[in-house]
């Protein structure tokens, strides 16, 4: 759970896998210049690399999943606490060709204030940005509503949604979890305004949270 930028990246055009390597460095430079964290360096995928499958949109189960032919990818970090980015181009057996899909929640980044937190969202945005501005196809669901609308003032409504909604809920769930013996601890918990997003968060959803935590002991007791 948190608000997270899924993306997709493809393009049509016949690449040898040199020239997508060129394609994908020209998107490390952009990453660079964008002030990640850190940016790692180009890797070479092949049939065994973790992280780069495809989901086709019949996959069903894990045997759907398609493991890349080949291609270039590398990663890049936003800032603390929040998911790595990873960027590239594969090719994957009957799928027309190069794409590459991920995701990157950066939700716990807020835990460090509005301008940590939008520096990590909007560098992820840029660099999504920048791969149209490389004429490649990409395909995007921001839960901040930045990449679609570039809007600092929606970004922020969004976080701060998602705050109260996982601070209601964490808070909530660990009530409960403490009643019964057990210890839970989550990101959302060391959000330094907790106690006010989780009041604000019950305010307004603390009916579906009661129903979630005792759906949640439910299964618990049934396991």
């Amino acid at each position: 759970m948190g608000l997270t930028i899924n993306y997709k990246i493809s393009t049509q055009r016949r690449l040898t896998l040199a020239a997508v390597r060129e394609l994908v460095a020209a998107l490390r430079e952009r990453a660079v210049k964008i002030g990640f964290a850190e940016v790692g360096e180009l890797m070479a995928v092949g049939p065994d690399f973790p992280g780069a499958w495809h989901f086709p949109p019949d996959a069903k189960t894990a045997a759907d999943v398609l493991a890349p032919l080949e291609g270039w990818l590398f990663y890049a970090d936003p800032g603390e606490d929040s998911e790595s980015v990873r960027m590239g181009l594969c090719r994957y057996q009957n799928v027309s060709g190069w794409r590459l899909q991920g995701f990157c929640k950066t939700q716990y980044a807020s835990n460090h204030g509005w301008e940590h937190f939008l520096k990590c969202h909007r560098s992820v945005v840029e660099l999504l940005w920048a791969a149209e501005d490389l004429k490649l196809r990409v395909k995007v669901l921001d839960e901040g509503e930045l990449f679609e609308t570039g809007s600092h003032a929606r970004l922020r409504r969004n976080i701060e949604k998602y705050n109260r909604c996982l601070a209601s809920f964490g808070g909530a769930l660990k009530d409960a979890a403490e009643a019964s013996g057990v210890t839970v601890q989550s990101a959302i918990h060391s959000h330094p305004d907790f106690e006010r997003l989780e009041a604000e968060g019950m305010s307004t959803h603390g009916r579906a949270v009661d129903s979630a935590v005792q759906l949640v002991k439910r299964l618990a007791e049934d396991a």
